[in-house]
Protein backbone atom coordinates (compact mmCIF):
# COMPACT_ATOMS: atom_id res chain seq x y z
CA UNK A 1 0.00 0.00 0.00
CA UNK A 2 3.11 2.29 0.13
CA UNK A 3 6.43 2.31 -1.09
CA UNK A 4 7.42 1.55 -4.75
CA UNK A 5 8.22 4.74 -5.86
CA UNK A 6 11.15 7.29 -5.64
CA UNK A 7 8.83 9.97 -4.23
CA UNK A 8 7.29 9.35 -0.71
CA UNK A 9 3.55 10.02 0.51
CA UNK A 10 2.70 12.24 3.44
CA UNK A 11 0.39 11.06 6.34
CA UNK A 12 -1.76 12.59 9.81
CA UNK A 13 -1.08 11.03 12.53
CA UNK A 14 -3.90 11.06 15.69
CA UNK A 15 -3.95 10.03 19.36
CA UNK A 16 -7.04 11.91 20.31
CA UNK A 17 -5.84 13.39 23.45
CA UNK A 18 -5.56 17.17 24.88
CA UNK A 19 -2.97 19.01 27.30
CA UNK A 20 -4.74 19.49 30.79
CA UNK A 21 -6.36 21.35 31.89
CA UNK A 22 -9.20 20.68 29.02
CA UNK A 23 -9.98 23.53 26.82
CA UNK A 24 -13.24 21.50 25.41
CA UNK A 25 -15.54 18.42 26.03
CA UNK A 26 -14.45 15.62 24.49
CA UNK A 27 -17.48 15.81 21.96
CA UNK A 28 -16.57 18.53 20.33
CA UNK A 29 -12.59 17.65 20.22
CA UNK A 30 -13.28 14.81 18.16
CA UNK A 31 -15.45 16.05 16.35
CA UNK A 32 -12.98 18.62 15.09
CA UNK A 33 -10.39 15.95 14.95
CA UNK A 34 -12.48 13.95 12.17
CA UNK A 35 -13.36 17.19 10.46
CA UNK A 36 -9.16 17.72 10.48
CA UNK A 37 -8.90 13.83 8.98
CA UNK A 38 -11.94 14.65 6.40
CA UNK A 39 -10.34 17.45 5.10
CA UNK A 40 -6.96 16.01 5.09
CA UNK A 41 -8.28 13.44 2.10
CA UNK A 42 -8.94 16.78 0.59
CA UNK A 43 -6.25 18.05 0.73
CA UNK A 44 -4.21 15.04 -1.00
CA UNK A 45 -2.52 13.54 2.43
CA UNK A 46 -2.29 9.60 1.37
CA UNK A 47 -3.43 8.16 4.95
CA UNK A 48 -4.27 8.99 8.66
CA UNK A 49 -2.40 6.89 11.21
CA UNK A 50 -3.83 6.16 14.56
CA UNK A 51 -2.21 5.52 18.22
CA UNK A 52 -3.37 3.41 21.51
CA UNK A 53 -2.48 4.11 25.23
CA UNK A 54 -5.03 3.22 28.13
CA UNK A 55 -5.83 4.69 31.78
CA UNK A 56 -4.40 8.49 31.47
CA UNK A 57 -6.06 11.15 32.45
CA UNK A 58 -5.33 13.68 29.02
CA UNK A 59 -8.25 11.51 27.24
CA UNK A 60 -5.25 9.33 24.84
CA UNK A 61 -7.10 7.04 22.74
CA UNK A 62 -7.79 4.14 24.14
CA UNK A 63 -10.10 2.35 21.10
CA UNK A 64 -8.44 3.08 17.28
CA UNK A 65 -10.23 0.88 15.55
CA UNK A 66 -13.42 2.27 16.60
CA UNK A 67 -11.78 5.39 15.23
CA UNK A 68 -10.49 3.91 12.49
CA UNK A 69 -13.94 2.04 11.61
CA UNK A 70 -15.69 6.44 11.79
CA UNK A 71 -12.53 7.45 9.51
CA UNK A 72 -13.44 4.84 7.14
CA UNK A 73 -17.19 5.68 6.92
CA UNK A 74 -16.35 9.52 6.34
CA UNK A 75 -13.84 8.92 3.79
CA UNK A 76 -13.13 7.26 0.34
CA UNK A 77 -9.69 7.33 -0.71
CA UNK A 78 -7.40 7.83 2.55
CA UNK A 79 -5.68 4.58 3.71
CA UNK A 80 -6.30 4.32 7.94
CA UNK A 81 -4.01 2.34 9.75
CA UNK A 82 -2.91 1.86 13.52
CA UNK A 83 0.47 3.01 14.55
CA UNK A 84 0.94 1.08 16.75
CA UNK A 85 -2.17 -1.28 18.05
CA UNK A 86 -0.69 -2.73 21.26
CA UNK A 87 -0.97 -6.48 20.43
CA UNK A 88 0.25 -8.22 23.40
CA UNK A 89 -2.48 -6.51 25.46
CA UNK A 90 -5.57 -7.12 23.29
CA UNK A 91 -7.04 -10.81 22.52
CA UNK A 92 -5.86 -11.55 18.70
CA UNK A 93 -9.27 -12.38 17.71
CA UNK A 94 -10.83 -9.61 18.91
CA UNK A 95 -8.64 -7.75 16.88
CA UNK A 96 -8.46 -9.72 13.96
CA UNK A 97 -12.29 -9.46 13.94
CA UNK A 98 -12.69 -5.47 14.10
CA UNK A 99 -10.03 -5.05 11.88
CA UNK A 100 -11.43 -7.16 9.31
CA UNK A 101 -14.43 -5.42 9.74
CA UNK A 102 -12.45 -1.72 9.36
CA UNK A 103 -11.31 -3.38 6.28
CA UNK A 104 -14.61 -3.88 4.85
CA UNK A 105 -16.31 -1.26 5.74
CA UNK A 106 -13.52 0.67 4.20
CA UNK A 107 -13.18 -0.73 0.75
CA UNK A 108 -9.46 -2.38 1.54
CA UNK A 109 -7.96 0.81 2.95
CA UNK A 110 -6.65 -0.99 6.18
CA UNK A 111 -3.16 -1.18 8.00
CA UNK A 112 -2.66 -3.18 10.97
CA UNK A 113 0.26 -1.37 12.52
CA UNK A 114 0.65 -3.31 15.67
CA UNK A 115 3.64 -2.81 18.56
CA UNK A 116 4.55 -3.98 22.18
CA UNK A 117 3.78 -1.70 23.96
CA UNK A 118 5.85 -1.21 27.56
CA UNK A 119 3.85 1.22 30.16
CA UNK A 120 3.66 -1.16 33.25
CA UNK A 121 -0.23 -0.01 34.35
CA UNK A 122 -1.88 -0.91 31.29
CA UNK A 123 -0.49 -4.60 30.92
CA UNK A 124 -0.98 -4.99 34.92
CA UNK A 125 -4.89 -3.52 34.57
CA UNK A 126 -5.37 -5.68 31.58
CA UNK A 127 -4.21 -8.61 32.73
CA UNK A 128 -1.25 -9.12 30.37
CA UNK A 129 2.51 -10.03 31.34
CA UNK A 130 4.46 -7.74 30.22
CA UNK A 131 7.82 -9.85 30.18
CA UNK A 132 5.39 -12.11 27.52
CA UNK A 133 5.53 -9.21 25.36
CA UNK A 134 7.71 -10.35 22.18
CA UNK A 135 5.84 -13.92 22.22
CA UNK A 136 2.50 -12.62 22.54
CA UNK A 137 2.98 -10.08 19.41
CA UNK A 138 4.38 -12.75 17.58
CA UNK A 139 1.66 -15.40 18.47
CA UNK A 140 -0.66 -12.94 17.94
CA UNK A 141 0.27 -12.16 14.46
CA UNK A 142 0.30 -15.57 13.66
CA UNK A 143 -3.38 -15.97 15.27
CA UNK A 144 -4.86 -13.40 13.17
CA UNK A 145 -3.19 -13.70 9.72
CA UNK A 146 -4.62 -17.12 9.97
CA UNK A 147 -8.09 -16.70 10.80
CA UNK A 148 -8.24 -13.81 7.76
CA UNK A 149 -6.38 -16.24 5.29
CA UNK A 150 -8.04 -19.85 6.41
CA UNK A 151 -11.39 -18.77 8.19
CA UNK A 152 -10.33 -20.65 10.72
CA UNK A 153 -9.22 -20.18 14.29
CA UNK A 154 -7.78 -23.93 15.32
CA UNK A 155 -4.27 -22.97 17.01
CA UNK A 156 -1.79 -23.98 19.76
CA UNK A 157 0.83 -21.83 20.85
CA UNK A 158 3.23 -21.13 23.97
CA UNK A 159 0.47 -17.89 24.86
CA UNK A 160 -2.42 -18.81 22.61
CA UNK A 161 -5.08 -22.10 22.27
CA UNK A 162 -7.91 -21.96 20.42
CA UNK A 163 -10.45 -24.98 19.42
CA UNK A 164 -10.85 -24.88 15.43
CA UNK A 165 -13.76 -22.47 15.23
CA UNK A 166 -15.06 -20.94 11.75
CA UNK A 167 -14.17 -17.00 11.48
CA UNK A 168 -15.92 -14.41 9.56
CA UNK A 169 -16.35 -11.58 7.97
CA UNK A 170 -13.22 -12.52 6.49
CA UNK A 171 -11.78 -9.08 4.73
CA UNK A 172 -11.22 -10.89 1.04
CA UNK A 173 -7.78 -9.76 0.94
CA UNK A 174 -4.33 -9.84 2.73
CA UNK A 175 -4.29 -6.75 5.02
CA UNK A 176 -0.78 -5.45 5.31
CA UNK A 177 0.59 -6.09 8.72
CA UNK A 178 3.24 -3.35 9.74
CA UNK A 179 5.55 -3.86 12.89
CA UNK A 180 6.32 -0.67 14.90
CA UNK A 181 9.48 -0.55 17.27
CA UNK A 182 12.88 0.99 17.85
CA UNK A 183 15.76 -1.56 18.88
CA UNK A 184 17.69 -3.86 16.95
CA UNK A 185 15.58 -7.14 17.60
CA UNK A 186 12.22 -4.95 16.59
CA UNK A 187 13.89 -4.46 13.34
CA UNK A 188 14.73 -8.00 13.39
CA UNK A 189 11.12 -9.33 14.10
CA UNK A 190 9.89 -7.02 11.27
CA UNK A 191 12.24 -8.39 8.89
CA UNK A 192 11.11 -11.33 9.77
CA UNK A 193 7.56 -11.28 9.57
CA UNK A 194 5.83 -7.95 8.88
CA UNK A 195 4.83 -6.59 5.34
CA UNK A 196 6.52 -2.74 6.58
CA UNK A 197 7.75 -1.22 9.33
CA UNK A 198 7.05 1.98 11.05
CA UNK A 199 9.79 3.91 12.94
CA UNK A 200 8.98 6.89 15.44
CA UNK A 201 11.35 9.74 16.94
CA UNK A 202 13.59 8.09 18.97
CA UNK A 203 16.51 7.01 16.96
CA UNK A 204 17.81 8.91 13.82
CA UNK A 205 15.59 7.48 10.58
CA UNK A 206 19.19 6.83 8.81
CA UNK A 207 19.87 4.33 11.73
CA UNK A 208 16.81 2.56 11.98
CA UNK A 209 16.81 2.38 8.10
CA UNK A 210 20.40 0.87 7.95
CA UNK A 211 19.10 -1.51 10.62
CA UNK A 212 16.41 -2.47 8.98
CA UNK A 213 18.16 -3.01 5.07
CA UNK A 214 20.81 -5.30 7.60
CA UNK A 215 17.72 -7.16 8.71
CA UNK A 216 15.86 -7.66 5.44
CA UNK A 217 18.84 -8.90 3.30
CA UNK A 218 19.66 -11.64 6.78
CA UNK A 219 16.32 -12.65 6.06
CA UNK A 220 16.15 -12.75 2.28
CA UNK A 221 13.70 -10.00 1.90
CA UNK A 222 13.61 -7.52 -0.59
CA UNK A 223 13.96 -3.52 0.71
CA UNK A 224 12.23 -2.21 -2.31
CA UNK A 225 9.09 -3.87 -1.53
CA UNK A 226 9.12 -3.40 2.01
CA UNK A 227 7.40 0.06 3.21
CA UNK A 228 9.60 2.03 5.54
CA UNK A 229 6.94 4.38 7.71
CA UNK A 230 8.40 7.49 9.25
CA UNK A 231 6.43 8.70 12.14
CA UNK A 232 7.62 12.52 13.29
CA UNK A 233 6.56 15.97 14.45
CA UNK A 234 5.95 18.58 11.37
CA UNK A 235 4.89 22.34 11.96
CA UNK A 236 4.94 25.12 9.29
CA UNK A 237 5.24 28.40 9.67
CA UNK A 238 6.03 31.48 7.69
CA UNK A 239 7.45 33.01 10.37
CA UNK A 240 9.63 30.13 12.29
CA UNK A 241 10.37 31.93 15.46
CA UNK A 242 6.15 32.05 15.75
CA UNK A 243 5.90 28.33 15.05
CA UNK A 244 7.89 27.45 17.31
CA UNK A 245 6.58 29.19 20.11
CA UNK A 246 2.73 27.72 19.66
CA UNK A 247 4.21 24.38 18.64
CA UNK A 248 7.10 23.96 21.49
CA UNK A 249 5.02 23.90 24.69
CA UNK A 250 2.64 20.86 23.15
CA UNK A 251 5.95 18.94 21.97
CA UNK A 252 7.13 19.60 25.45
CA UNK A 253 4.02 18.16 26.86
CA UNK A 254 4.39 15.44 24.72
CA UNK A 255 7.16 14.56 25.78
CA UNK A 256 7.11 14.64 29.36
CA UNK A 257 3.63 12.59 29.07
CA UNK A 258 6.15 9.61 27.73
CA UNK A 259 9.00 9.23 29.83
CA UNK A 260 6.17 9.48 32.93
CA UNK A 261 4.69 6.08 31.45
CA UNK A 262 7.95 5.18 30.23
CA UNK A 263 9.16 4.83 34.28
CA UNK A 264 8.00 1.91 36.09
CA UNK A 265 6.58 2.30 39.74
CA UNK A 266 8.55 2.81 42.56
CA UNK A 267 10.94 4.54 40.42
CA UNK A 268 11.86 8.42 40.49
CA UNK A 269 9.28 10.24 37.94
CA UNK A 270 11.19 11.88 35.63
CA UNK A 271 11.10 15.99 35.45
CA UNK A 272 8.81 17.51 32.68
CA UNK A 273 10.21 18.71 29.87
CA UNK A 274 10.29 22.54 29.51
CA UNK A 275 9.87 24.03 26.02
CA UNK A 276 13.16 25.98 26.07
CA UNK A 277 14.92 22.72 26.81
CA UNK A 278 14.00 21.07 23.86
CA UNK A 279 16.59 20.94 20.73
CA UNK A 280 14.54 22.43 18.03
CA UNK A 281 16.85 21.03 15.59
CA UNK A 282 15.49 17.04 16.41
CA UNK A 283 11.76 19.24 15.10
CA UNK A 284 10.61 19.85 11.80
CA UNK A 285 9.68 23.03 12.51
CA UNK A 286 10.21 26.24 10.40
CA UNK A 287 8.95 27.54 7.15
CA UNK A 288 7.99 25.33 4.10
CA UNK A 289 11.38 26.21 2.57
CA UNK A 290 12.84 25.19 5.59
CA UNK A 291 10.88 22.11 6.49
CA UNK A 292 10.90 21.05 2.72
CA UNK A 293 14.83 20.71 2.87
CA UNK A 294 15.18 18.68 5.79
CA UNK A 295 12.52 16.49 4.61
CA UNK A 296 14.41 16.39 1.36
CA UNK A 297 17.68 15.48 3.19
CA UNK A 298 16.17 12.63 5.88
CA UNK A 299 15.04 11.30 2.22
CA UNK A 300 18.19 10.88 1.04
CA UNK A 301 19.93 9.54 3.95
CA UNK A 302 16.73 7.46 4.74
CA UNK A 303 14.90 6.78 1.67
CA UNK A 304 10.81 6.49 3.62
CA UNK A 305 8.21 5.62 1.76
CA UNK A 306 6.04 7.19 3.60
CA UNK A 307 5.75 10.50 6.46
CA UNK A 308 2.83 11.07 8.84
CA UNK A 309 3.36 13.57 11.72
CA UNK A 310 1.52 14.13 14.46
CA UNK A 311 -1.61 16.51 12.93
CA UNK A 312 -3.16 17.69 16.40
CA UNK A 313 0.04 17.57 19.10
CA UNK A 314 -1.64 18.25 22.75
CA UNK A 315 -2.59 21.68 23.18
CA UNK A 316 -2.83 22.96 19.83
CA UNK A 317 -6.25 24.72 18.50
CA UNK A 318 -8.53 23.37 15.80
CA UNK A 319 -7.39 26.36 13.52
CA UNK A 320 -3.56 25.54 14.28
CA UNK A 321 -3.70 22.13 13.32
CA UNK A 322 -6.02 23.35 9.90
CA UNK A 323 -3.44 25.79 9.33
CA UNK A 324 -0.57 23.38 9.32
CA UNK A 325 -2.24 20.81 7.35
CA UNK A 326 -2.94 23.21 4.47
CA UNK A 327 0.70 24.80 4.61
CA UNK A 328 2.09 21.85 4.70
CA UNK A 329 0.00 20.42 1.65
CA UNK A 330 0.11 23.23 -0.64
CA UNK A 331 3.69 24.54 0.50
CA UNK A 332 6.10 21.87 1.86
CA UNK A 333 4.70 18.34 -0.12
CA UNK A 334 5.33 19.54 -3.99
CA UNK A 335 8.85 21.02 -2.97
CA UNK A 336 9.58 17.46 -1.30
CA UNK A 337 8.46 15.75 -4.68
CA UNK A 338 9.67 17.98 -7.20
CA UNK A 339 12.93 17.66 -5.57
CA UNK A 340 12.95 13.70 -5.24
CA UNK A 341 11.17 13.13 -8.54
CA UNK A 342 14.03 14.72 -10.91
Amino acid sequence: MFGGGSVPTFGLWYDFRQRRPFAQDYRSFYAECLEEIQEGEGLGYDAVWLSEHHFVDDGYLPSPLVVAAAIAARTSSLKIGTNVLLLPMHHPLRVAEDAAVVDLISGGRFVLGVGLGYVQHEFEVLGFERRYRPSLLEEGVRVIRQAWETGRIGFEGKRWRFEDLPFEPRPGRRIPVYFGGYSEPAVDRAARMADGFLVGGRKPPEQMHAWLREALERHGRAAGSFPFIVSTTVYVGEDPERAWEEVAPCIAYQASRYAEWGTDRGRPKPDPVRPENLPPERYLVGTPEEVAGRLVEMHRRAPYDHLCFWARLPGLTHEQALRNMRLFASEVAPRVREALAG
